[in-house]
């Protein structure tokens, strides 16, 4: 039987308004035929006197399939005669009053036999890896229905679809009544689209704060299944752990059947893994520090520290989605049965893996994340010096300021070379080696015309987002790109934000330039989608592997119109490669022993590199690093006083009430430390830690003001600083051990798996098994532990060449 497809239309000559008495509007009438082929060819055939080349057309779908569940063909008449069933105006032949997702959604109505709701016209499947997630949580939670147990963690990238499968967890579950919950607005769109978009969630209801209170009411008086999407901000005052507001009170009566953390690890997350987000959202990020503190000081189930019990918020099930919650999977919030995870690798191994034979490949409009990265030379790093390792700063090379009311840089000369570098115009070095390829720039190389059509240039603050779009305007290049700048108050303030930057990027596309670049300081890098971003420009020095990799996937949203791909490859420029490798090392590291990868640092970034490629430009010419190569470069020019300051670090040990908790629980593990001189008290330490957190937190809750919270704080910070010095003895000793072994360690797998327990147990005073329990428990976190090892390593490399050159 020969297929029968349905095609939607407008063009200049029907762009009317119109508006109907159920409140919808619209500001074009659209075209809904059939045709008996797929792709343009009718549509092309019809315009092509008043529209040759399809000038002045917009086309919304050329080859939607017309055949429904029993293989009968429908005619475009029966589309037309559902959407006026439901009150839309035929305006006169096949010319209809609608939007172009209500046709869609009267087609998938047709096609799958379900009734008509003018919203939904999404029938996708769900991927294998969304229904593994649905599986995995649902017999976690039927094993586990109460208790601090009762919570669950999906360890999942960007564009896993969390809104969609979440909604999909619900259906398995029997749910009625969910709360979302969030501390991005900006998500909003996602939750409410998926919801009411979708074929399979037909009669669930989508309430939130744009809600009239009596209409809310009343959905929460129905029977219809139900979501309710809230922020914090929503939810609470200016404090997270303050009392509910009056309009709350409805959510404090529901009984519900899951409260959802959406984007968790930004409440979870250290200072520096919140460097994404837009500092112009200073109330997220308070609300997020007190967060952070009350999971820091609480050995409470996570759920409990979110939403308090006086706030009489009740519910069977806790669900927290997160794309980095490295922080919290370290500090042993949640056990291995606990977390779902999907991980970039994950997802490109799925892609490449998939059958050629139908169904469709589900993953090839995920694309594929490549990295370039340019050495700016030896005076560029002279002029921004500075760091934690001394090393080039993106920061301190484009720091700007205002001055008589505009924004200037304060190296202008400096930032007009770079952007002649990046177009190719700045001279590098042009000796190519033999075996390298010539370098390639990211607005000069052809291969990256079409990714660079539209980018995020991501900076440190809005004075930089300023200065550059004022250079970038009157440069004679850049200025035919709509320059666009998401930060300061101008751009909005989350899920508002998104709708002036797609007017810029459609304006570019209007006006005819050759492209759009939005400049950003964190505003829309996180819980939206812009489909065009297929370059980011890393023009902040981030610190956190997590800041670093929520940013860069910003980039790898599909972009899909008419069914066709429109991006294949998603790029990362970045211009302080040292900085860049050290991250992607940590990444690695934070990948090893999660999700599906398993094993040491070197396997999972050997695997993490074969999808995302990773390419270094230096001295004319470009390579491709292999896992030497970038662990050479990520540790190249540790210094002694940066080791040292790395052994020593903070973040090698994670002492909070949660972990002081589990430590007191292992009664072996006491006594050995209380064998050893410097741990006689860990003990009174460790409890003194936990009540004094509990009492800060008490504090907290009843709200009473800071001065008073004081003592606390200070007696806590004195017993976490006493015990992390006693930790850095052992660590000192871990070195001593390293030196003397045969083994080459090169992570701290090595050091805790070692068969020779007895040199380690004379090295460092400490068995290895009571070593293995504090990293386990999380006391010394793995990750951190492990590039600090590494550096020791490289730094002893380079020591031993140095001595033997001299010899």
């Amino acid at each position: 039987m020969a297929l029968n497809y349905i095609y939607a239309y407008t063009h200049d000559g029907h762009r009317k308004k119109w508006s109907r008495p159920s409140g919808q509007s619209g500001d074009f009438w659209v075209k809904v035929g059939q045709t008996g082929e797929a792709g343009l060819g009718r549509v092309r055939r019809q315009l092509r006197t008043p529209f040759p080349n399809l000038d002045g057309v917009e086309v919304f779908f050329h080859s939607e399939v017309a055949q429904d569940p029993q293989g009968k063909t429908f005619s475009d008449n029966e589309v037309h005669q559902l959407l006026m069933s439901k009150g839309v105006q035929n305006e006169g032949g096949e010319w209809f009053s609608a939007h172009p997702e209500e046709v869609l959604a009267a087609i998938v109505s047709l096609r799958n036999g379900t009734a008509f709701e003018n919203q939904r016209f999404l029938d996708f499947e769900p991927r294998p890896e969304q229904e593994q997630a649905v599986n995995q949580t649902a017999a976690y939670f039927r094993e586990h229905p109460k208790g601090p147990e009762n919570r669950y963690l999906w360890n999942a990238k960007m564009r896993f679809g969390k809104t969609f499968t979440t909604y999909q967890l619900a259906l398995e579950m029997g749910w009625k009544r969910v709360l979302v919950l969030t501390y991005k607005p900006a998500v909003r769109d996602a939750w409410r689209d998926d919801l009411l978009g979708h074929v399979d969630f037909a009669g669930w209801r989508f309430v939130d704060r744009s809600a009239p209170r009596g209409v809310a009411e009343a959905e929460f008086k129905s029977q219809n299944p139900l979501v309710c999407f809230a922020s914090f901000q929503d939810v609470t005052g200016s404090d997270l752990l303050g009392k509910a507001k009056p309009r709350n009170e409805i959510l404090s009566s529901t009984n519900w059947d899951c409260i959802v953390i959406d984007e968790f690890h930004f409440g979870a997350s250290t200072d520096a893994a919140r460097e994404i987000y837009d500092p112009q959202d200073r109330h997220e990020v308070a609300m997020a520090k007190v967060l952070e503190r009350a999971l820091n000081e609480s050995n409470e189930r996570t759920a409990d520290v979110l939403v308090e019990p006086d706030r009489g918020l009740k519910t069977k099930y806790h669900l927290h989605l997160s794309g980095t919650p490295f922080r919290a999977i370290t500090n042993g919030t949640y056990s291995e049965d606990q977390v779902f995870n999907w991980t970039y690798i994950d997802e490109q191994k799925a892609k490449s893996e998939w059958p050629a034979e139908p169904p469709p490949n589900p993953y090839k409009p995920l694309p594929q994340v490549r990295m370039y990265t340019y050495q700016l030379g030896e005076s560029a790093t002279e002029i921004a010096s500075e760091g934690e390792f001394d090393g080039f700063n993106l920061n301190t090379f484009f720091k700007a300021h205002k001055k008589d009311g505009d924004h200037q840089f304060e190296r202008p000369n400096d930032v007009r070379a770079f952007l002649d570098l990046i177009r190719g115009k700045k001279g590098m070095s042009q000796r190519l080696h033999e075996g390298k390829s010539a370098a390639p720039f990211p607005y000069q190389a052809e291969e990256f015309a079409g990714s660079v059509q539209h980018s995020i240039w991501y900076l440190n603050d809005i004075a930089a987002c300023e200065a550059m779009a004022a250079m970038l305007r009157e440069d004679g290049f850049y200025s035919h790109y709509e320059i666009y700048v998401a930060a300061g108050s101008k751009a909005k303030i989350g899920a508002a934000a998104l709708l002036p930057l797609q007017k810029a990027i459609k304006r570019s596309s209007d006006q005819g330039k050759s492209g759009s670049i939005t400049l950003s300081c964190g505003k829309l890098m996180t819980g939206v989608t812009v489909p065009e971003w297929s370059a980011i420009f890393m023009l902040k020095s981030l610190k956190a592997p997590e800041s670093y990799f929520q940013a860069a996937f910003r980039i790898q949203s599909p972009w899909v119109e008419n069914g066709e791909v429109l991006k294949d490859q998603a790029l990362i420029f970045e211009f302080d490669p040292n900085r860049a490798f050290n991250l992607v090392a940590l990444y690695g590291t934070e990948l090893a022993g999660r999700g599906n990868l398993g094993g040491s640092q070197r396997s999972a970034l050997t695997e993490l590199i074969n999808y995302l490629p990773i390419f270094a430009v230096d001295g004319g010419y470009m390579e491709e690093l292999d896992v030497q190569a970038l662990l050479d470069w990520a540790h190249a020019g540790t210094s002694a006083n940066s080791l040292a300051r790395r052994w020593g670090a903070y973040d090698l040990y994670n002492l909070n009430e949660s972990s002081m908790s589990r430590i007191l629980d292992d009664e072996e593990l006491m006594r050995e430390l209380e064998q050893i001189e410097d741990f006689r008290n860990v003990r009174s330490l460790a409890e003194s830690i936990i009540s004094n957190s509990k009492k800060l937190k008490k504090l907290k809750v009843e709200q009473v003001d800071k001065p008073a919270q004081t003592p606390a704080r200070k007696a806590i910070a004195k017993q976490r600083r006493d015990l992390r010095e006693k930790l850095r003895k052992i660590n000192a000793k871990v070195l001593m051990f390293m030196y003397l072994t045969d083994f080459r360690e090169e992570d701290l797998e090595h050091v805790i798996g070692t068969l020779d327990t007895d040199l380690f147990l004379r090295s460092t005073g400490l068995s290895i098994a009571s070593y293995r329990k504090l990293v386990d428990m999380g006391v010394i976190v793995q990750s951190t532990m492990t590039d600090a090892i590494q550096k020791f390593r490289y730094f002893e490399k380079t020591s031993i060449k140095a001595l033997l050159a001299e010899a």
